[in-house]
């Protein structure tokens, strides 16, 4: 889980530094950077939420779709590999019988959400 929650961070980091290309040190501070963690409990206690979440550039719909393939990167080359979110998705679905989501707008962010059963 360390390796996951990691690469998810350090994916919310890259897309806050994106965000504030051709900002004023003033819209930064109108509009700062920020991730958001939030942990829960499913009503039926039965299963663990957690929602990482930042206001960076966001993904379109089509780049949500492949996000989790092995080798698929969005980044130029020698900045990622395309291994960090599918190494966490078989993390979490194979390891862990959980689930990977992700929610997000482009120029708002994203929001990934898994979910873990309890054992």
């Amino acid at each position: 889980m360390n390796q996951v929650f990691m690469n998810l961070l350090a994916n919310a980091i890259d897309a806050l530094e994106e965000s504030n290309y051709g900002w004023s040190f003033n819209d930064i501070k109108v509009n700062p950077n920020q991730i958001t963690i939030h942990t829960a409990l499913t009503e039926d206690n039965n299963h663990v939420l957690i929602w990482i979440q930042d206001n960076g550039v966001g993904v379109s719909a089509d780049v949500q779709q492949k996000m989790f393939d092995h080798l698929f990167t969005t980044k130029p080359m020698g900045k990622g590999t395309g291994l960090g979110l599918s190494i966490a998705y078989q993390a979490i679905a194979q390891k862990h019988q959980g689930s990977l989501e992700v929610n997000s707008v482009l120029e708002k962010g994203s929001e990934f959400i898994i979910t873990i059963p309890l054992y």
